[in-house]
């Protein structure tokens, strides 16, 4: 099997060190800056740095080749969406079609999320899915604020503000809001530049069934991934809640051996690790899975790991540019 290339460096391991009942895990890094400056974004002050709290009040008015990012996922209808009212919702999605057509993209998304969430058939949820990852490209991940978004707005960086303290304020990540406004250097930021600010949190729905993950802003579907799930039905359904994020980790086997380096080719957990608690169903209790990435792709799409959620590098990495410790939730359902 070929192995990526691991980048070495100096540094020494965190004090924070993880046994994990599964064999795979962890970490992150901006994998999918926008192109271009934002047209919004004008310098009018040098670069500030400062030591205000992160947590300080705002007051300026975030296979076989061992690929880096997996194969788009074919979108899938999930076997366990409630069928309400289809005909209700087959009306609605049709709506979407039509403001959609007319160019009213946040309209559109709340009728495919209307839609989605009252139940469709397998096609529609199909399209009704592909249209919501669409429209989160275009109005969430990109750095545009469509006029009427409830989850995206303008904000003009104060003197002292820190892009942590106005991520922390909004319920996502710097390195998130670094992304979308193309911020090269999270630590030098200018007051005065207008950016965009997504309102979170992000959450995550896994499908075993399907051995898919689906990532939500708010209540709206805007991506979706392909993982591999722990064999033998062992990833625990349930609800949780992102515990840790830790980047570039070190292994150490769940059932005796030596530790692996965080940077060394050996290493199953990839990058990231996000360390999940359980809160509910069957995870009650549960506080050693997690999700991470893998140095084995062809696993995705299969039960192979031992109970932790495994994903392609480079969409762990996404992900974990997303979820926040605290107050994202991952659902794994059935």
């Amino acid at each position: 099997m070929a192995r990526r290339r691991r980048r070495r460096r100096n540094r020494t391991v965190p004090f924070m060190l993880l046994l994990i009942v599964c064999g795979t895990g962890y970490v992150y890094r901006d994998a999918w800056m926008p192109e271009g400056d934002d047209a919004d974004a004008i310098a009018i002050a040098p670069g500030l740095t400062t030591d205000r709290p992160e947590n300080g009040p705002l007051d300026g008015g975030p296979n076989a080749d061992v690929t880096e990012r997996g194969s788009d996922p074919l979108l899938t209808a999930s076997p366990t969406t409630p069928r309400r009212d289809i005909g209700r919702s087959t009306d609605v999605l049709a709506a979407a079609r039509r403001v959609l057509a007319d160019g009213d993209l946040i309209l559109a998304r709340a009728h495919f999320s209307e839609a989605l969430a009252g139940g469709l058939s397998p096609t529609d949820e199909i399209e009704a899915r592909a249209g919501l990852r669409k429209l989160g490209q275009q109005t969430i991940f990109s750095n545009t604020v469509t006029q009427g978004d409830p989850f995206t707005a303008r904000y003009v960086i104060a003197p002292g503000d820190t892009l942590g303290k106005i991520a922390n304020a909004h319920d996502v990540t710097a390195d998130f809001i670094a992304a979308i406004n193309n911020i090269k250097d999270m630590h030098m930021i200018q007051a005065g530049r207008r950016i965009k600010v997504v309102q979170g949190p992000f959450h995550a729905r896994v499908t075993k069934s399907t051995h898919t993950m689906d990532v939500f802003c708010g209540d709206v579907f805007v991506d979706h991934f392909k993982v591999g799930l722990g064999v033998e039905d062992g990833t625990p359904t349930g609800t949780w809640t992102v515990s840790t994020k830790l980047k570039n980790p070190t292994y150490y086997p769940p059932r005796g051996g030596d530790m692996i380096a965080a940077d060394d080719s050996l290493n199953p957990l990839g990058e990231r690790w996000i360390g999940l608690e359980g809160i509910g169903g069957e995870a009650i209790g549960q506080s050693r899975y997690g999700i991470h990435g893998t140095i084995e792709p062809d696993s995705i799409g299969k039960d192979a790991s031992m109970g932790c959620i495994r994903m392609h590098n480079e969409d762990v990495e996404r992900l974990f540019s997303l979820l926040i410790e605290k107050k994202s939730v991952v659902e794994i359902r059935e």
